[in-house]
């Protein structure tokens, strides 16, 4: 997560250093190409950190629930054993 991070700060910078015309004062053909190369990998950066965000989550709850299950379950036996003695 953290190089995700850290390539996204990279091309903040670029894209910024881009639209001041810092960045490109070199004889490209197409600067605008360029920028819009850059401003499509900083959205496909903070598409990947979201994507890894919410499989973090949806982990983290999947979690939770089996060990709420296993406490039920259990619960469920106690209950079984009162039932029968």
């Amino acid at each position: 997560m953290l190089w995700w991070v850290l390539i996204l700060l990279v091309l903040v910078i670029l894209s910024y250093l881009s639209q001041l015309g810092i960045l490109f004062t070199m004889q490209i053909e197409s600067p605008y190409l360029v920028a819009t190369i850059i401003n499509v990998m900083i959205l496909g950066c903070i598409v990947g950190v979201v994507i890894r965000i919410l499989k973090r989550i949806k982990r983290k709850e999947k979690e939770a629930l089996v060990l709420k299950v296993k406490e039920l379950e259990e619960k469920l036996k106690a209950k079984e054993e009162e039932k029968s003695s």
